[in-house]
């Protein structure tokens, strides 16, 4: 059976010197939204929030596409202030 994924957002942000790549995507095998920072090729953080529980909603669709929006602008805005870089780690 085929899952249609229902978001996926990506984004290049540059901040200190680097350029980060943001890239948040519906797993929805797992009933999840994952978003990882990649700098360089490799993984500097991941984020994920499982939404199974929204499915009995009419309106979970909706909810899982504005979690997706809200979960990557977080991780942008961290990088943006600084609060995400190589030296620093995870916030």
């Amino acid at each position: 059976m085929r899952i249609d994924v229902l978001i996926g957002l990506n984004q290049n942000v540059a901040a200190d010197g680097y350029i980060f790549h943001v890239q948040t995507e519906d797993v929805p095998e797992r009933g999840e939204l994952v978003t990882q920072v990649f700098l360089e090729g490799r993984v500097l953080h991941t984020y994920s929030h499982a939404y199974g529980g929204w499915k009995a909603r009419d309106d979970w669709r909706d909810k899982v596409a504005a979690q997706a929006r809200r979960q990557h602008t977080v991780m942008v805005a961290a990088i943006m202030r600084g609060r995400l870089t190589p030296r620093a780690g995870n916030p």
